[in-house]
């Protein structure tokens, strides 16, 4: 899509989600950190929340690239994107930190969703947004110990599963993509998803993090770690 047919808020959204993963990334350091020592019980929960946002969003964003045919070229490149940023975090933190290594993250389960979805493009919004639902409560009605083995663990049907930095498996996450691409579909009947704001200079400025999400994604824990660990050194919190 060009920048003059791009649409902003879509835009908007990813960054306002990337300011919230990055606010959430900030709390996990200065407790790696011992800067802080005991974060709020509803830390986990606010991780759910981020990454839901972010897979609604894939909805919306599958729906908006696809709506009239599925533009394979586009898909492909972006795929390929994807796949390599989650390759590099696994093996980053397979590095960093082998026995809390990221094998199944937010990054795998949005390349996974991003192929699944081009198979619901074509179902009306209500069916998919059922689906949805449907997806959700997977783990809830579907898991079983027949899925525990370590290279099913992605599916998210098993009753276990091992430790992990970021784990987003295909179920119950896929549901949220589903919730997204079914109500980019509604609102897209009723006129409405293809509404924009109006693309003032500064709106443009703010949601540039937006337009380069994967990038933003890959970059900003590094430099959130390192910054708080040089300072962390420089008062003394670490040796």
């Amino acid at each position: 899509m060009s920048s003059s047919r791009r649409l902003l808020w879509p835009d908007l959204a990813r960054t306002i989600a990337l300011l919230a993963m990055a606010s959430f990334h900030f709390g996990i350091d200065l407790q790696m950190l011992s800067i802080v020592q005991v974060l709020p019980a509803w830390w986990p929960d606010y991780a759910r929340a981020i990454a839901g946002s972010f897979l609604f969003l894939v909805g919306i964003s599958l729906w908006l690239a696809n709506a009239g045919r599925i533009r394979w070229p586009a898909n492909l490149k972006r795929l390929a994107m994807i796949v390599a940023g989650a390759a590099a975090v696994t093996g980053v933190t397979y590095l960093a930190m082998p026995g809390y290594y990221v094998y199944f993250g937010i990054l795998h389960s949005i390349a996974i969703a991003s192929v699944l979805g081009l198979a619901f493009l074509r179902l009306p919004a209500i069916a998919t947004m059922a689906l949805g639902l449907l997806a959700l409560m997977m783990p809830f009605l579907f898991a079983t110990p027949l899925m525990n083995a370590p290279w099913l663990w992605w599916v998210g049907l098993s009753t276990q599963w091992g430790s992990a930095m970021d784990f987003v498996p295909v179920f119950p996450w896929f549901g949220m993509v589903l919730l997204g691409l079914g109500c980019a579909k509604l609102a897209d009947r009723f006129g409405l998803l293809r509404q924009d704001l109006p693309k003032t200079g500064w709106l443009h400025a703010v949601s540039w993090p937006g337009r380069h999400s994967l990038a933003v994604y890959l970059i900003h824990q590094p430099v959130i770690y390192g910054l708080l660990w040089l300072w962390a050194r420089q008062k003394g919190y670490i040796g």
